[in-house]
């Protein structure tokens, strides 16, 4: 499950380790300390020396960075972060991105400094010398310190249980480092407004309906989904459904075929459809036949980069999922 991984929690998420072929295992691991992403404008002990006022923040795993002048260059190594990079309008100062990166299509020309492995070309960030390197919450310690080591800035973005709340204080964090608080205001506000009027529209919805969400089936027998505790699992619930694994305390289980079969679920969301994974494949699958999902047809694919990357996109993707849970509303 590594490829799948690395999109859902940087992306999950957002989204994780990624490798060239469908994932087949998946990380467990939490993070404890919640984002306190924070600004101060700090004056210098001596103005004439240091015209520029030193800007601190406190990046989505509570590490201090301050900034001796303004932020003009940029390497992202999470889809997520590059995606609200440019819906800030700052897009002009990427250098490189993750090899995941690939929205908006101008990162298309732009320098990959990830391997499939999810491995980090160091000598390509100290050739391009960005200002600072947004790194994600999955990125590993070292990774880090090998990046300050080459006197690099790194501000990680995010946290590993992301909620939409965090998304939003995300993006006014990469706001915040690149100077563009009022866009990452007007954006934020513009987000919360959308997301609520989606929230609404289903409030007064009797109808629930019940939800297995697939992110991998590489063993159909022994799929992957989602548990209490994830940025999809809060999604799901605003979007008017009922995650049927939702009560777990593993934030990405795998499950049975005899615990889907027995939870009933109306409706599966297929988030692996990124990989080829089909409704059709579904309704072939040996054993899957007496779920009730299956049985009416109720299998949809969704597109899972709108909803494991937790950026400015995140409110399309409920309202993609509030679309197909609830298709009578206008």
């Amino acid at each position: 499950m590594k490829k799948f991984l690395a999109l859902f929690l940087s992306g999950v998420a957002l989204l994780l380790a990624a490798c060239a072929t469908a994932p087949t295992e998946i990380s467990t691991a939490t993070m404890t300390v919640e984002p306190t992403p924070a600004v101060a404008v700090v004056p210098t002990d001596n103005p004439a020396d240091a015209p520029v006022a030193v800007l601190t923040v406190t990046d989505g795993v509570g590490r201090t960075i301050e900034f001796s002048e303004s932020v003009e260059s940029v390497i992202s190594l999470a889809p997520s972060t590059t995606e609200i990079v440019y819906a800030l309008g700052a897009g002009d100062r990427m250098l490189a991105v993750d090899m995941y990166s690939d929205f908006p299509a101008e990162v298309a020309d732009l320098t990959k400094i990830t391997n499939p492995d999810m491995s980090v070309n160091y000598e390509q960030i100290g050739a391009l010398n960005p200002d600072v390197v947004f790194a994600a919450a999955i990125t590993a310690p070292d990774v880090i310190a090998q990046l300050e080591s080459l006197g690099i800035k790194v501000v990680v973005i995010g946290t590993f249980n992301s909620t939409f709340q965090g998304v939003l204080d995300d993006i006014t964090l990469v706001g915040s480092v690149l100077g563009r608080s009022d866009q990452a205001l007007e954006l934020t506000s513009a987000m919360q407004v959308d997301w609520d009027a989606l929230v609404n529209k289903v409030a007064d919805q009797e109808l629930r309906p019940r939800v297995f969400w697939e992110l991998d089936a590489t063993d159909p027998a022994k799929p992957y989904t989602i548990g209490a505790g994830t940025f999809v699992n809060e999604l799901l619930n605003a979007a008017g459904g009922v995650n049927i694994f939702g009560q777990s305390d593993n934030p990405y289980p795998q499950v049975s075929l005899e615990q889907i079969v027995a939870e009933a679920p109306e409706v599966i969301l297929l988030a692996d459809s990124i990989w080829g994974v089909t409704p059709q494949m579904v309704y072939d699958r040996a054993g899957w036949e007496e779920i009730p999902a299956v049985k009416n047809q109720a299998v949809y694919p969704i597109n899972d980069n709108l909803v494991s990357r937790p950026g400015p996109r995140i409110v399309e993707g409920l309202a993609e999922v509030v679309a197909v849970l609830h298709p009578t509303l206008p």
